[in-house]
This record gives structure tokens, C-alpha cells and sequence, in this order.
């Protein structure tokens, strides 16, 4: 029994050690709080709008993702796992063809490094300002300034047109504007003999800016010297008179369509009834992917 007792007590000592070194180790102050206001996007001339819905920043250390957070955002670092000096990358956040499920870093937006200096109950403010990064490739599709590209087929009744309304413009000088009633009850339209190609072994996005009363479809058609199929990609629902930013990713419709040559962009839509007329305004069509 005594020899049981004192190995009790040499071990009762030095676990006491152990968990006094541990806690030493251990120990956590407060969070250095890096809090991210805003995140922009500035566009060189022949990239078109920087309009963007960037809704939350991706924040990645050197060997991890710390994760997303909605914006404006409060990201807790620890000191003690990061250390005094940390060195990050932020990314600009969307949601893939306006699902929140799908929730993403952006592939066009460049990427952020910014070092740190992390204390126990710090904090840095950060406005963040985006740029494409410079292996995109951006196509003007049709942002309505002077021309409008869409044309419809023979069996459409009404129309995709430029304007100049104020009521319908989203930014610059026009937009395009559906009216949709029960003399106008089907738009079939395409951007006519554009012909671009989206070839990429990367990712191929559509960016666009649109308002609507009713619901519409917006895809490409894939053609070559042969045929053409039209492939609607996304039923858009109404927004309350709201304009709204999609990105949509077409990646999937370009790799099931290796026979193509060139896509154009298509609408299509279908008076739906809900008021005598129904409109849909349209902005800022951006086709951008790795060549």
C-alpha cells in the first residue's frame, strides 16, 4: 500500500505539471478581429460595368480556408494559431446562377494577399477593391449604349428593345426592355450572328444585370455549319421592380456541346397573365472566360 501511495503521489505531481505547462500553452486572449466593410469591383475600359454582387469574402491562410463570411464582414484570427504576423488571401464571394446553395468564390475575380499584424484584441478595417484577374477574357456581349444585338425569331411576338426611359435603365445611357401582354405573348429572341466562342478548357460565365415583373429564361445556342440547338439554361423569377446581378455559370452547357463552333445568347419568355403588361429590363450581358 505505501509504495501504491507514493506512485499515487509522484503521479498526482506530475500530471499537475502537465496540465499547468498545458494551460500555459494553451492559453487564448481575445481574437485580433479583421472586419471587412466592403468589397468593389473596379473594371478597366473594355471590361463594360462594375456593377457585381459580391455578398461575402473567402479568407484562406497559407495552408487553410479560415472560410466565408457575409458582408460586411467580422473574421475572429487567432494570434496564437496564426501567429504574430499572418499573411492571408481574400476572395470575392457570389452565388452561382442565383442559387444560395451554391455559393462560391468568383473565378475571374483576382485574389487578395494582405499581411497582418495580429495582436490579442486588435483590430484592421479593410475596403476592398477587385479587379478581373488579367488571363479573362471579356466579350461585350450587349450593354445597350448604342446598339442592340438581340433579334427575334420568326415566331415571336413581341421584343427585345433599346430605351432610354430612366424608369428602365439601370446605369449609362439604355437598356433592353420586353413588354410581354396578350397581344404580345411570346419573346424568342437571340443575339443574331454574334458567333463567339466559347471554348475554354476553364470556367465560361455569363454576367448581367436585369429587373423584371415576370419570369424569363436566359441560355445559349450552340451551333455549327450544320445546326443549332437553343438550350435555356435558367428560368429568372420576379424582383419586385428590383434590379439584380447574376452570374451563370455556362461551363456545363460547353463541355455537353464539344460539336459546336460558336454559341450565341438566347431569351425566351411567355406572357405569364399577372398584369395587363409585364416587363423585363436588361443590362450589361458579359461573356468571360480563360481562352
Amino acid at each position: 500500500m505505501r509504495l501504491f501511495d507514493s506512485l499515487r503521489s509522484i503521479c498526482i505531481v506530475i500530471i499537475g505539471l502537465a496540465c499547468l505547462t498545458g494551460c500555459i500553452d494553451s492559453w487564448e486572449g481575445p481574437p485580433h478581429f479583421l472586419h471587412v466593410a466592403s468589397m468593389e469591383v473596379a473594371t478597366e475600359g473594355d471590361e463594360g460595368s462594375d456593377s457585381h454582387r459580391i455578398e461575402e469574402v473567402w479568407v484562406y491562410t497559407e495552408t487553410d480556408v479560415l472560410g466565408a463570411f457575409p458582408l460586411p464582414a467580422d473574421i475572429p484570427l487567432s494570434p496564437e494559431q496564426l501567429g504574430s504576423t499572418a499573411t492571408l488571401t481574400l476572395l470575392g464571394g457570389i452565388r452561382a446562377n442565383a442559387v444560395s446553395a451554391t455559393r462560391q468564390p468568383y473565378p475571374f475575380y483576382e485574389a487578395l494577399p494582405t499581411t497582418m499584424t495580429l495582436e490579442y484584441g486588435g483590430r484592421d478595417t479593410l475596403n476592398l477593391t477587385v479587379g478581373y484577374t488579367d488571363q479573362t477574357q471579356v466579350i461585350l456581349a450587349e450593354d445597350f449604349e448604342s446598339a442592340n444585338r438581340f433579334e427575334v425569331g420568326s415566331t415571336s411576338t413581341a421584343e427585345v428593345v433599346r430605351t432610354e426611359d430612366p424608369e428602365w435603365i439601370f446605369e449609362g445611357e439604355g437598356s433592353g426592355l420586353i413588354e410581354l401582354s396578350s397581344e404580345q405573348q411570346v419573346l424568342i429572341a437571340s443575339t443574331n450572328e454574334q458567333q463567339y466562342d466559347l471554348s475554354s478548357s476553364g470556367p465560361v460565365w455569363l454576367e448581367m444585370n436585369y429587373s423584371c415583373t415576370q419570369a424569363f429564361a436566359v441560355g445559349l445556342a450552340a451551333a455549327n455549319a450544320s445546326n443549332s440547338s437553343r438550350i435555356p439554361i435558367l428560368v429568372l423569377n420576379p424582383t419586385d421592380g428590383d434590379w439584380k446581378k447574376i452570374y451563370l455559370d455556362l461551363s456545363p452547357v460547353i463541355r455537353t456541346t464539344p460539336d459546336a463552333t460558336h454559341y450565341e445568347l438566347i431569351l425566351e419568355a411567355f406572357y405569364d397573365n399577372s398584369q395587363e403588361v409585364t416587363h423585363i429590363a436588361l443590362d450589361n450581358f458579359k461573356l468571360l472566360r480563360y481562352p
